[in-house]
């Protein structure tokens, strides 16, 4: 008893982790970041792996649970249709190789040269193949497996798909708001009363465009009404790296993604980090 209920506890364990790993990879994989490469603890995939099932159901969301049960009767009903057609193939398949073993046996009795047949002759007499030989309780358990990781599969990386896009877009992003302060002479970031002033003597290697870009998207300026409206919000912050990015509006297209900066912390306590669930309204 205390095997089975091991070895059933085993078995949800690794479905939980590799459903978190799932989800967790396909969400930062939207950011273009590899989850092998954040050194993210173990125990994290399996905390994520309940975010794949339940997920926003304490804002009162039932959304994921429905389509999640939806998912569940679909593929049960398509698991009892296979285990159907599985049968029916050996039964028919059964047939076939009784009837060829027939011919043969037939063809090897015409020949004039029978009697050096006689071992084969007598495998294809006394052998005959039986249908319901075969070990149906593997084969259903292969089959329930293997359906079963596709739809953890497809569960975690559709929930992960789903809640990047939401967090990278500003109106429905769950992610904290984020503001650096940083030292002079950064490649990224203004002076805090001459926003003018771009920093300089950078040396740039890759895409100029893309850093002239993110220099017109480093900071929020809601008294021009005329200037780009950006919030930046924190992804990640692990391995001494804060992973942030400007979050993107609703107006973007769907496949549109955000580039994602990568600040590197400071043992001497250069950088300072303000976090916030909401930004500050102009009063």
């Amino acid at each position: 008893m205390l095997g089975k209920i091991a070895g059933l506890l085993g078995l949800l364990g690794a479905g939980l982790y590799f459903t978190g790993w799932v989800y967790r990879s396909t969400y930062f994989d939207y950011f273009q970041l590899e989850v092998n490469t954040l050194n993210l603890p173990y125990e994290s995939f399996l905390i994520e792996s309940i975010q794949v099932f339940l997920g926003n159901l304490y804002k009162g969301d039932f959304s994921t649970i429905l389509r999640n049960i939806w998912i569940a009767i679909t593929i049960f009903i398509i698991v009892k249709i296979i285990f159907i057609i599985i049968e029916f193939a050996i039964q028919e398949s059964t047939k076939i190789l009784n009837n060829l073993r027939l011919k043969l046996l037939r063809l090897s009795l015409k020949t004039k040269y029978y009697k050096k047949f006689i071992p084969f002759q007598s495998f294809l007499y006394y052998k005959q193949f039986n249908y319901q030989n075969y070990d149906k309780a593997l084969i259903n358990e292969i089959v329930v497996i293997l359906w079963l990781l596709i739809t953890l599969y497809f569960l975690g990386q559709t929930q992960g798909n789903l809640d990047a896009i939401r967090d990278s877009r500003n109106d429905t992003s769950l992610l904290p708001i984020v503001t650096v302060i940083i030292p002079e002479n950064r490649p990224l970031g203004r002076k805090r009363f001459d926003l003018t002033d771009d920093p300089n003597n950078v040396r740039i290697i890759g895409d100029i465009e893309l850093y002239e870009r993110l220099l017109k998207l480093d900071y929020n300026n809601k008294t021009d009404s005329n200037f780009p409206q950006v919030i930046w919000r924190l992804l990640i912050d692990i391995d001494s790296q804060y992973y942030i990015f400007p979050s993107l509006s609703q107006d973007e297209a769907s496949n549109a993604r955000p580039p994602v900066v990568v600040i590197q912390q400071s043992d001497r306590g250069e950088y300072t980090v303000i976090l916030s669930p909401q930004a500050p309204t102009l009063k």
